[in-house]
């Protein structure tokens, strides 16, 4: 009988400490998020800046890069002979947090609080159809850009020269 009692106890206290672990942000999903950037046409340059004016990344599109999910950020994309296009990239409140309030304890809320795993960022797919600046002759054109998803949920876009009449 002292056996089972203790069997059983065992199990309950493994069981305990993995669910306390396994539910903490920090674990679960880490202090940093995989954010993809693209553009239309491809090979644009990427600037990556926190809120606060630090530069975190540089490079070309298509790419991945992971960013700290504690901060917020601004992305400059940019190519010769198109507008800039900046998007922003805030820190929202994951729900995995909650987690912490059943099984990871006060422990966990303050690691996940200070290390910034609470936090998910969105957008984490950027994708930009870059915008004719200015042409050769330094005269301006504008396009209708339009976008939508089809049938099959594949975002499309059409774009349509405006033409001054």
């Amino acid at each position: 009988m002292r056996d089972t009692v203790r069997s059983v106890l065992s199990v309950v206290l493994v069981v305990g400490l993995l669910s306390t672990f396994l539910t903490c942000a920090t674990i679960m999903h880490g202090t940093k998020q995989d954010v993809s950037i693209s553009s239309s046409p491809d090979q644009a340059e990427v600037e990556v800046m926190t809120a606060g004016g630090v530069v975190v990344f540089t490079g070309n599109t298509p790419v991945t890069t992971k960013l700290q999910r504690k901060h917020e950020y601004d992305v400059f994309i940019n190519l010769a002979g198109y507008q800039e296009a900046k998007v922003h990239i805030s820190k929202e409140f994951d729900s995995i947090y909650l987690g912490n309030i059943l099984c990871g304890g006060i422990i966990g809320m303050i690691i996940d609080a200070a290390n910034g795993a609470m936090n998910k960022l969105e957008p984490d797919v950027i994708s930009v159809t870059l915008v004719t600046a200015l042409l050769d002759e330094q005269t301006r054109e504008t396009y209708a850009v339009f976008r939508a998803l089809d049938s099959d949920g594949q975002l499309r876009t059409l774009v349509i020269p405006l033409v001054k009449t």
